[in-house]
């Protein structure tokens, strides 16, 4: 589903991915490019296999040459513009965090990548952009990353998902190593920005786990991080695997089953207690999120 934020359109990830495997791989040039603005839900990774363009972001426009790789985060309006009449070449790749693989939806190890590509973009510096122009043999080890990407994605014989999936795995491993290199040539200010998001971001999850009891609103939260509601669902998504609802939903299940199994309280108080005020809705969630009943799993907790 296509909406609008402001003045342009934002793109839902499953009308532009499959919804089983949400990842895809394009190849941009001056024939085949977006040269309108827009957003979109998922994020892309970009890389500038040759030539140079202008990405428009945020009002400003700024040159990508060679080298250059480069993230959008979801949310952000942007497009590309041609550069006088100069040729180039550009790989895009759109991916949802969990394409990589169900298993690993929490990526919270990966932190330098999620500096690079969600949170370094919050920070309003105006000659900032999330991108860095890569050294030669770091180029070199993303091009061959990519090539395989490219190649399985258009042949798509068999187990070329997981071959995707490791490929895609690797290329956010260097982009995260390269960004820590990168960060380490970059002021003192920028850091401190970065960490303050960044813990700012993981203050709003500690107050989510405290506060599971209260009638606690995404807008609130998200404020907390200093984030929008809906770029911080997004953050929640990469680095917890899970929508604000479903994590919310998640924290209360996870102390109601450590009531049912080591207190006397009953159902009903039980459900009180993690913030349920209707019994019928948390027994609903309960069995949604561990397959039985509240009162099953107090007779057979697991």
């Amino acid at each position: 589903m296509v909406h609008t934020m402001s003045d342009f359109p934002v793109y839902a990830y499953k009308e532009m991915l499959d919804e089983e495997f949400p990842f895809k791989v394009e190849v941009r040039t001056p024939a085949y490019m977006n040269k309108t603005k827009h957003a979109h839900e998922h994020l892309q990774l970009c890389y500038m296999m040759s030539g140079s363009c202008l990405h428009v972001t945020n009002g400003r426009s700024y040159v990508l040459t060679k080298g250059d790789i480069f993230s959008i985060p979801p949310y952000q309006e942007h497009r590309l513009e041609l550069r006088e009449s100069m040729d180039f070449i550009l790989i895009q790749i759109d991916f949802m965090p969990h394409a990589i693989n169900e298993s690993l939806r929490d990526l919270s190890r990966m932190q330098t990548f999620v500096d690079f590509a969600y949170i370094r973009p919050l920070i309003s510096q105006e000659d900032l952009i999330p991108k860095m122009a890569l050294p030669p043999n770091i180029q070199s080890s993303v091009e061959n990353v990519l090539q395989v990407i490219r190649t399985e994605w258009d042949e798509m014989k068999d187990g070329y998902q997981l071959a995707i999936k490791a490929e895609l795995l690797k290329l956010l491993v260097i982009t995260g190593r390269q960004y820590a290199r990168y960060s380490e040539t970059q002021g003192q200010q920028e850091q401190r920005e970065v960490l303050f998001h960044r813990k700012a971001f993981h203050k709003a999850i500690a107050y989510m786990e405290s506060h599971y009891h209260e009638d606690l609103n995404l807008d609130d939260v998200a404020n907390i991080a200093y984030m929008s509601p809906s770029y911080f669902s997004s953050m929640l998504r990469l680095v917890k695997g899970k929508s604000y609802i479903e994590l919310l939903s998640a924290i209360r299940m996870q102390v109601a089953m450590e009531l049912l199994r080591n207190s006397d309280l009953n159902v009903t108080e039980i459900a009180l207690r993690v913030g349920y005020n209707h019994i019928s809705h948390f027994n609903r969630m309960f069995k949604k999120l561990t397959g039985i009943t509240p009162r099953d799993f107090r007779k057979h907790p697991f």
